[in-house]
C-alpha cells in the first residue's frame, strides 16, 4: 500500500472515531430531552416518567446501532467471567475508597454534599421505583457508552484515557447538579470532581484492562445498585 493509501485510511479511521464519539455524545444531549418533552406535551405524564422515557428511548437506539459489537462483547463477558468479574470489583472498590475518602472530606469542609448528589437522593426518594430504573440499569448503560465506549474511540489507545476519562466523567455530573449564573459557592462544587472522578478513573482503567463495555456497566450498575439502596434506607 503507497504512502497516500495508508494516510487515507488512518485520516478515515480517525474521522470514524471521532464520528461514533460525537454520534453518541450530541444523540445523549438531544434524543432524551426531545422524547421526553414530547412525551410530556402528548400525554401530560410526570416530568420524571418523560425524561425516564427519553432517555431509555435514546438507550434503544444505542442498542440497535450496535447490536454487533453487543453480541460480540456478550459472549466474550460470559467467556471470561470470572477474570472480568475480578477486575471489575478489585477497580471498582479501589475507586469507591477514594470517592469515600475525598467525600467526606469535602463534606467536613463545606458542611454538605455535592449539589448533584443531593438532586439524586431527591430523586431516589421521590420516585423509588423510577429512580431505581434510572440510575441502576439505564444511567450505566448509556453513561458506559458515552464515557468509556465513545471516548474511547475517540482518544484512541492512548494511556492517558482512565485521567481522560476520569475528568469527562467527574465534570458532568458537577455541572448537573449546579445552574448559571455561578456565584463562589458553585465554583466550589467543582472541587467534588474528585470523588466523582475517582469513580471515573477506576471505570477508564476498567475498560483499558478488559476492553469490554459490559464488564463496565455491571462495574458502574453495583456501584449506582449500592447508592440506591443506602439512599432508600438511611436518607
Amino acid at each position: 500500500m503507497e504512502n497516500k493509501e495508508i494516510i487515507e485510511v488512518k485520516e478515515n479511521k480517525i474521522l470514524e472515531r471521532v464520528g461514533v464519539f460525537l454520534g453518541i455524545l450530541l444523540g445523549y444531549l438531544f434524543i432524551p430531552q426531545t422524547i421526553g418533552y414530547y412525551v410530556f406535551k402528548s400525554f401530560h405524564v410526570d416530568r420524571i416518567i418523560a425524561s425516564l422515557i427519553g432517555t431509555a428511548f435514546f438507550a434503544l437506539i444505542i442498542l440497535i446501532v450496535f447490536y454487533s459489537m453487543f453480541k460480540e462483547k456478550i459472549k466474550d463477558y460470559f467467556a471470561n467471567f470470572l477474570k472480568y468479574i475480578k477486575i471489575c470489583l478489585k477497580y471498582w472498590a479501589l475507586g469507591l475508597v477514594v470517592m469515600i475518602i475525598s467525600n467526606l472530606l469535602l463534606s467536613f469542609i463545606f458542611a454538605g454534599i455535592a449539589a448533584n448528589e443531593e438532586l439524586t437522593r431527591n430523586f431516589v426518594t421521590d420516585s423509588p421505583l423510577f429512580g431505581f430504573f434510572s440510575i441502576v440499569l439505564i444511567a450505566p448503560f448509556v453513561e458506559e457508552m458515552i464515557f468509556r465506549f465513545g471516548l474511547r474511540k475517540l482518544t484512541g489507545k492512548s494511556k492517558y484515557f482512565p485521567l481522560i476519562s476520569a475528568i469527562a466523567f467527574g465534570v458532568p455530573h458537577i455541572l448537573a447538579g449546579i445552574k448559571p449564573p455561578f456565584d463562589f459557592n458553585d465554583l466550589l462544587q467543582f472541587l467534588y470532581v474528585i470523588p466523582y472522578g475517582a469513580l471515573g478513573y477506576a471505570f477508564g482503567y476498567i475498560y483499558l484492562k478488559t476492553d469490554n463495555i459490559f464488564v463496565n456497566m455491571t462495574a458502574h450498575a453495583i456501584h449506582n445498585f449500592m447508592c440506591f439502596v443506602v439512599i432508600v434506607t438511611l436518607v
